[in-house]
């Protein structure tokens, strides 16, 4: 069965939900997860899976081109950009960087929600800084 690789970055309230969601599919394969914060629910969620975490995200990263898709649900527009700037430092690419509107619009459809799941980082647009 072919799989999807993907890390997660930012596992707060949005990233905890999309990891939920996802982990009920076999052809998803969650490689990582990493939060800044040691009490963020999907750290949690992911130990309790099995699944590797970390707090920094650079470890995340250096799994380079296994990474099929990186999503970044961290709300932060640096560090978007470091993401960019080190996948092409490394010339990864492969892996497709996903944004947080993306996941938001998978969780409103897996959750069959009635319209998009809500934000909790109106800031974060576009391609980051």
């Amino acid at each position: 069965m072919e799989q999807v690789t993907v890390a997660l970055i930012g596992a707060g309230r949005t990233g905890a939900t999309f990891l939920r969601e996802m982990l009920k599919y076999d052809y998803i394969r969650i490689v990582g997860v990493c939060d800044l914060e040691e009490s963020a629910p999907g750290l949690q969620l992911a130990r309790n899976e099995g699944i590797d975490t970390t707090l920094d995200p650079m470890e995340i990263l250096a799994l380079g081109e296994s990474i099929d898709i990186m999503v970044d649900l961290s709300g932060d527009l640096c560090f978007k950009r470091k993401i960019k700037d080190y996948f092409e430092r490394i010339d990864n690419t492969h892996t497709i960087i996903m944004h947080e509107l993306i996941a938001r619009l998978c969780i409103s459809l897996a959750t069959r929600q009635n319209q998009l799941v809500p934000t909790v980082h109106p800031e974060d647009t576009g391609i980051g800084y």
